[in-house]
C-alpha cells in the first residue's frame, strides 16, 4: 500500500472541514484547528479495531484436589501474620470434622449435639471447631484437632451418649 492510499482519508477530512469552516465564515486559525481535529478523529477511527477480543476456546478446568495449586493454597493460608491459622484452613478443618463426626452420628454446629461432640473430641478440639471469630486458633490447636479427628477413625465405636 502506498503512502497516498494510507493517508487520503485524514487529508480529505482535513480539507473538507477546514474548507467548510472557511467558507462558513470562520477566519484566522479556526478552520485549521477544526480541520486538524477532524483529521485526528478520522485517524483514531481508522485505528480502532471493531472485532471483539477472542474468547477462550474452552473454559478453564476446575482444579482437582491434591494438585499443586491446592497444596499451595493450603500452605499460604496455614499460618497468618499473628501465628494463627487462616480462615480457609479453619473452613477446611470444619468440612473434615463434619464428615468424620457424621460417621459417628453427630452433627457439628447443632446445639443438641454439642455436648456429645465435646465429649467425643474434647474441649480443646471442640473450641477450635466452633470458633468463628477473632482470634482464630493457633497452629498447635489445629494440629491437636486434626490428631483427635484422625484418632476417631472412620467407624462409630459407641452410640452417642453411651460409654464404650
Amino acid at each position: 500500500m502506498s503512502w497516498w492510499e494510507r493517508r487520503w482519508q485524514p487529508l480529505a477530512a482535513f480539507a473538507l472541514l477546514a474548507g467548510g469552516t472557511w467558507f462558513g465564515g470562520l477566519r484566522s486559525w479556526s478552520p485549521v484547528l477544526v480541520g486538524l481535529a477532524g483529521a485526528a478523529l478520522v485517524v483514531v477511527l481508522l485505528r480502532i479495531d471493531a472485532e471483539p477480543e477472542p474468547r477462550w476456546a474452552r473454559p478453564p478446568q476446575p482444579r482437582l484436589h491434591g494438585v499443586r495449586g491446592d497444596v499451595q493454597d493450603l500452605a499460604w493460608t496455614m499460618v497468618g501474620r499473628d501465628k494463627r491459622v487462616g480462615e480457609w484452613v479453619l473452613r477446611r478443618l470444619r468440612v473434615v470434622a463434619t464428615a468424620r463426626l457424621a460417621r459417628h452420628g453427630l452433627r457439628l454446629g447443632v446445639p443438641e449435639d454439642d455436648d456429645a461432640v465435646r465429649e467425643l473430641v474434647g474441649s480443646r478440639a471442640f473450641a477450635t471447631l466452633t470458633r468463628f471469630s477473632s482470634p482464630l486458633p493457633s497452629l498447635p490447636d489445629v494440629r491437636h484437632t486434626l490428631d483427635v479427628l484422625e484418632a476417631l477413625g472412620t467407624r462409630r465405636t459407641t452410640t452417642p451418649g453411651s460409654t464404650p
